[in-house]
Parts: structure tokens; C-alpha cells; sequence
């Protein structure tokens, strides 16, 4: 017996020997990266880099596509309620209009994976007899399909590393709310998830995991979830899920509230140096930069009633004036962005410009 599991451990060492094996040829000057799978092309130079120490681009409101123009999400309860009762006739010349502002990807999430996002900031509402739903005002994608789509990207993509950070828990009123939702996220992504023990055992992960870490043991989804405030119970399930806590420090991503692109600017390169000077090297979680303008009430107003006059009127419209902009400050040297970069509509983002300039000439 004993020799028999010496055997299987050196079969299962051999194996993940091989795997990093299959990713680590050396690497001269880079002119171009299939951003699909950036990372396994670029395993030389990140291997033993802390996961928080890379440049990750992601996506913000990952699960905000496609959006339902009838069911809605997490809009106050009010409007819910008249929504429900008139069967959205009442609602139906407002929903339209709610889902154009809340959608702020174009594809699903394993089309902003293979545009090169890895890290998805995934949002959730409880619906009571249908499950769990993503959400941006209006209702999504189910979160079963959600996140058996990066399931299907990792199993397709044996290199890559994906985070997976789940936030703003819509309609969880208990703990049985929360237990079923982490047993879907067990069921889907169970087999890749990075479990909080590999966390603890890595000794150059300095907080988090290095990328070496995740190839070897095979396990490549960081899910964080949630919060600290949960029960004992729910903390304890998060943990047994293979799922992190969401603590800060885990993981700070500040909302820059930013209603232009010049106040975003001002306000990225400010977190991004008062984030130094809570000392970077000191750093053991996640760092977001959130490269997104939140549009106010007055912007969606004007953009519901006047002519259009070149004007944003969806956050589509928005993201095309903003994402390309915060690529900009990426290449060009403005943000040292050596983090979490989330953008909306990662498709009109320049993802290969933001990683040949970190790593590009040898990183």
C-alpha cells in the first residue's frame, strides 16, 4: 500500500511537471500575442509572479450581456412590483432603454475570456422561482450558464488562469441563499477552482498564488466571494466551496466615481498612487483599477430626451469614448497598471497593446 501511494505520488508530480513543461519555452522578443491565450504564451516571464502582481486585464459587470428587456434585476422594489403586476406592459417603454444602460459587455464570458480578460466581476440576483441570475438593472444570462462557459474556456485553455469575483449578492436573505449558490459554484467550476489550502501553502505567492502554483496543481479559477460579513456557517461553506473570502485583504477594488473621462483619468492615476502609497510591495490581495465613467441620472435624461447630437445613448456608446482611453493610459505609460485593469466592452479594448507593453520585450 505504501509503495503504491509513493507511486501515485510520483506519477501525479511527474504530471504537473509536465504540464508547466508544456508552457515554458523560452521566449525572445514578442510582436504578437493570441490573447486567448496570452498567458501560456508568456508562462517563461510570469511563472513565478504572484497572480496579483500581473498585469490581468477584466471586465466589469462581466455577466451584463444580452440582458433581458422584460425580467428585472435589482431596480428598486417598487418598480419591480409594477413590472410583475402589469406583466412589463407598464414597464415595456422603460425596460429597453434600462437594459441599453446596464449592458456593459457585448459578449458572453467565454467570448471576454478569449479576448484576453482574466478577471471577471461577476454580479448576482436570487430570483425566487427561477434561480440565480446575473444582473445590471435588468436580468441576465442564468449564472449556471455563466459559469459553465468559463469552465468550458478553462478546459479548452489548459494554460490559462482565470479570477472570478463575485460581488453584489442581489436578494441573498439567508444562509440557505447562500449555500445553494456556493454549491453551484462548486458543481461548475469545482474541478479548477484554487483552493484557500494551495493559498496558504504557496511560498512565493506572497498573499496570493504565482502562476506556477495554479499549472502544477491544475487548479486555475481564484473565486472570490462575497464579503466577511457572512454567518459562521456561510463563511465556513465559502471555504469549503474552494472559494476566498472577499475581505480587504483579498481584494480592493475603489469605485473612482468618475462622470467623465477627464475625471476618470485624474481619479485612476490617483488610486493607482495612493495604492503605492499604502505600499505596493506590502500588497498580499487584488488591486482594481476601475477604467469605467458611471453615467449619472442627467447624462441618461439627456440622452432619453434630446436629439442625438453625437451624444452616448447606451453604455455601449459610452464605452467606445472610454475603454479605448484607458487602453491609451495602459500602453502609453500613464498607469503603471501592474494589476486589475476592468474595462466595459472589452471588444473595443486594445487587451494585446496592454500586455506586449508589459511584457512584450522580456517583461
Amino acid at each position: 500500500a505504501l509503495r503504491a501511494a509513493s507511486a501515485r505520488r510520483r506519477a501525479a508530480a511527474a504530471a504537473a511537471a509536465a504540464r508547466l513543461h508544456a508552457f515554458s519555452a523560452p521566449l525572445g522578443r514578442i510582436a504578437r500575442l493570441d490573447v486567448a491565450s496570452w498567458m501560456s504564451q508568456l508562462v517563461s516571464r510570469i511563472a513565478d509572479a504572484p497572480l496579483h502582481r500581473l498585469r490581468l486585464p477584466g471586465t466589469h459587470d462581466s455577466g451584463a450581456y444580452n440582458l433581458s428587456r422584460t425580467r428585472m434585476g435589482d431596480l428598486p422594489a417598487w418598480l419591480r412590483a409594477v413590472n410583475a403586476a402589469t406583466r412589463g406592459i407598464v414597464t415595456a417603454p422603460l425596460t429597453p432603454f434600462i437594459a441599453g444602460w446596464g449592458e456593459a459587455q457585448s459578449t458572453d464570458t467565454f467570448g471576454q475570456l478569449a479576448r484576453g480578460a482574466r478577471y471577471l466581476d461577476l454580479r448576482v440576483v436570487r430570483e425566487s422561482n427561477r434561480g440565480y441570475y446575473a444582473v445590471h438593472g435588468m436580468a441576465g444570462d442564468s449564472f449556471e450558464n455563466v459559469l459553465a462557459q468559463v469552465a468550458s474556456f478553462l478546459d479548452a485553455h489548459p494554460g490559462e488562469i482565470v479570477v472570478c469575483d463575485v460581488n453584489h449578492l442581489h436578494r441573498f436573505d439567508c444562509d440557505e441563499h447562500h449555500l445553494r449558490f456556493l454549491n453551484l459554484i462548486e458543481r461548475t467550476l469545482g474541478a479548477h477552482l484554487v483552493p484557500p489550502a494551495l493559498r496558504r501553502a504557496s511560498t512565493d505567492g506572497e498573499g496570493t498564488v504565482t502562476v506556477r502554483d495554479c499549472l502544477v496543481a491544475d487548479r486555475r479559477c481564484v473565486c472570490l466571494y462575497g464579503g466577511f460579513d457572512y454567518s459562521p456557517n456561510v463563511t465556513r461553506a465559502v471555504a469549503e466551496a474552494g472559494c476566498w473570502e472577499r475581505s480587504r485583504r483579498d481584494i480592493r477594488s475603489p469605485w473612482p466615481r468618475a462622470g467623465s473621462r477627464r475625471q476618470l483619468a485624474e481619479r485612476m492615476r490617483a488610486l493607482e498612487d495612493a495604492e503605492g502609497e499604502r505600499g505596493h510591495g506590502l500588497r498580499e490581495g487584488f488591486f482594481v483599477l476601475q477604467g469605467v465613467v458611471t453615467p449619472d441620472a442627467k447624462r441618461i435624461a439627456k440622452a432619453a430626451v434630446l436629439p442625438d447630437w453625437g451624444r452616448p445613448r447606451t453604455l455601449r456608446d459610452l464605452a467606445l469614448r472610454v475603454t479605448p482611453m484607458v487602453c491609451r493610459m495602459v500602453t502609453g505609460g500613464s498607469l503603471r497598471a501592474m494589476c486589475i485593469v476592468m474595462v466595459d466592452h472589452i471588444d473595443v479594448a486594445d487587451v494585446e497593446g496592454w500586455l506586449l507593453g508589459a511584457y512584450g520585450e522580456g517583461g
